[in-house]
């Protein structure tokens, strides 16, 4: 059976509450996956992804960044939310670390077998773990915003990333995703972008329907990316 249960943890004395996903029927430890939140936090679209994850067999940590109750009831307060935040990014890189040792170390999961993903917001967050010299088999990014910290003190990416972009996301132009591929040679990482064409910023998400503002969910682009994704997933994860 399919569980889900929320999930609380402490970073710095504050509270965090994210939500994890499993099927209890399997007893050998799982393929772990950190699910990464868009700009409003931890919400029902990071829930769903966990729950199709748990059930193709892996175990879920939909994380939360910006604390226990704190989300963004709309776009506005979305936005200022994740712009406090990116303010820091070494807080990020602090954050999403720790989530990553919550993962790794959590009974039900296999620790040589992780990975993590992310969405749009969520997309930098799982960039900037790999920038920090995290170690996971596959670093994911889904529609995410691609600038580097002004202060990116990583000399190699050790993780293999897959980008997976929108060639029409105006949050992540053209020229960022070379610049991000131009920042992926020089730290030498294994990297592999998957472009879609004529698909806007958020294309996951079912409930994205603001083409003026570049958001557009594209039921195509949905499905492949998460079948590439899965078959990246069975190319690095070593399972036995």
């Amino acid at each position: 059976m399919i569980v889900k249960e929320k999930y609380t943890y402490v970073i710095d004395g504050s509270e965090y509450e994210g939500v994890i996903c499993f099927d209890d029927s399997i007893s050998k430890p799982l393929p772990g996956i950190l699910v990464s939140h868009q700009y409003s936090g931890c919400s029902k679209l990071e829930e769903r992804k966990c729950e199709h994850l748990a059930d193709a067999g892996f175990f879920a940590f939909a994380v939360d960044l910006y604390g226990k109750g704190i989300r963004g009831k709309n776009a506005e307060e979305s936005l200022k939310l994740m712009n406090d935040l990116c303010s820091n990014r070494s807080i990020i890189s602090l954050r999403i670390n720790h989530c990553l040792d919550l993962l790794k170390n959590h009974k039900r999961v296999d620790k040589n077998n992780t990975a993590a993903i992310g969405y749009c917001f969520g997309g930098k967050c799982v960039l900037d773990l790999a920038r920090s010299g995290a170690e996971l088999n596959l670093i994911v990014s889904f529609h995410g915003i691609y600038d580097k910290p002004d202060e990116d003190s990583s000399k190699y990416i050790k993780t293999p990333i897959l980008i997976l972009h929108g060639d029409e996301d105006p949050y992540a132009t053209r020229d960022d995703l070379i610049n991000l591929i131009i920042e992926l040679r020089e730290k030498k990482a294994k990297w592999f972008v998957h472009e879609f064409g004529g698909v806007a910023h958020a294309f996951t998400n079912p409930d994205a329907n603001d083409p003026a503002n570049g958001l557009k969910y594209d039921r195509d682009a949905m499905h492949m990316s998460w079948k590439i994704m899965k078959s990246y997933f069975n190319r690095y994860f070593e399972i036995k």
